[in-house]
């Protein structure tokens, strides 16, 4: 009996690992052919590691995995994400207050532009709910909710875009579909593994009733726990190339981060915990940031060679007509009359006081 009960026992544990095995190779995109597999099995029933029942089990796994892991299409993403969506509404009401409703989505609309995915056809779509804590859900299919709480972490229009485009990036990056799959797998394989070790004549649950749960844990999961810290990595490199291309500071990544290390908020602070540790984030973030600073210098540089190229054949045309040197070049009255031209009369400046202007008439609604 001893000698039975073992070999039942690691049974259920080959049995185990060939599922989760299976699932490992299914979802990472690998192909398990119909023919192999069934060669596999056979040499299993041969050796009496396994019965024909939980041949078929495993057969029937298979074939689950395999569709449980075939992309999403848009569709499903984007009902998924109205699911995720409306089980946070269910927590939390919708913030009343459509200007500064409107004055978000038009930051997050140009943000998504230079996303990862900057054409989904429903679009993105922000809501605030109205909540003192400090909460942010980026679902699948372009839903972002964040909270009032967490909203009013931002002293400016910088800081506020680095937040949301923090969010935008997970949404963009598929993080949602990730975690979701990484559930729907993770309740096949439990499931089969159950299976074999009850009768034959065990009903299957329906696969639906198994992505409603994960989705209502996905949210939970979400709302404690936060996502991976690989996952916020990239959400926070994808947030500082959405912020050099919209044309926003990137150094406001690193304000919003360090704002969420020092504040003595408890809801903020809870938030913060989703995440790496702030010195973790502010170091990559560092780095991102050097990085860009030189792009950008760059890109000025090569601007001012272009602007003053086009200068001088300016005035070596003026020259071929007899233009008087004497009286000054057009270079040099470029030069006086406008004086350095991104400073003064360049869109930076004027950018930013609008920028400033808006946020501050805004801030009065977080």
């Amino acid at each position: 009996m001893h000698v039975v009960s073992l070999r039942s026992r690691s049974l259920v544990a080959v049995l185990a690992g060939l599922v989760l095995a299976l699932a490992t190779l299914l979802f990472s995109s690998c192909t398990v052919s119909p023919e192999a597999l069934q060669l596999f099995l056979n040499q299993a029933l041969l050796q009496g590691m396994i019965t024909p029942e939980q041949a078929r089990l495993i057969r029937e796994a298979a074939r689950s995995f395999q569709t449980e892991s075939r992309p999403f299409t848009y569709e499903e993403e984007y009902a998924i994400g109205r699911v995720v969506a409306a089980a946070v509404l269910s927590q939390y009401p919708v913030y009343n207050q459509p200007e500064l409703t409107a004055y978000v989505n038009k930051i997050g609309q140009g943000l998504s532009f230079f996303s990862a995915r900057p054409l989904l056809p429903q679009g993105y779509h922000i809501l605030i709910l109205d909540s003192d804590e400090a909460h942010a859900f980026a679902a699948p299919g372009g839903f972002v909710l964040v909270t009032r709480g967490l909203l009013s972490l931002a002293t400016s229009e910088d800081m506020l875009a680095a937040l949301l485009a923090h969010e935008i990036s997970h949404t963009a990056l598929g993080h949602g579909l990730v975690s979701l799959a990484s559930y729907r797998m993770g309740d096949l394989a439990m499931y089969y593994a159950a299976l074999s070790t009850q009768a034959a004549n065990t009903e299957n649950k329906e696969t639906a009733a198994l992505f409603s749960a994960a989705v209502h844990d996905f949210v939970s999961l979400i709302s404690v726990q936060g996502y991976s810290q690989a996952m916020e990595f990239e959400a926070d490199a994808e947030a500082m190339h959405i912020l050099y291309e919209a044309g926003y500071r990137t150094s406001a990544l690193k304000e919003l981060v360090s704002a969420l290390a020092d504040t003595q908020n408890e809801h903020i602070q809870q938030y913060s915990m989703q995440h790496p540790l702030p010195a973790d984030r502010l170091a990559r973030i560092a780095v991102l940031e050097q990085q860009y600073e030189q792009a950008a210098e760059l890109k000025a540089r090569r601007a001012a060679a272009r602007n003053t190229a086009g200068m001088f054949r300016l005035e070596s045309q003026f020259s071929d007509i007899g233009y008087p040197a004497s009286e000054g070049s057009v270079l040099e009255a470029s030069i006086n009359a406008f004086g350095p031209r991104p400073q003064v009369f360049g869109t930076v400046a004027p950018l930013e006081l609008i920028r400033r202007e808006r946020f501050e008439a805004m801030k009065r609604l977080f």
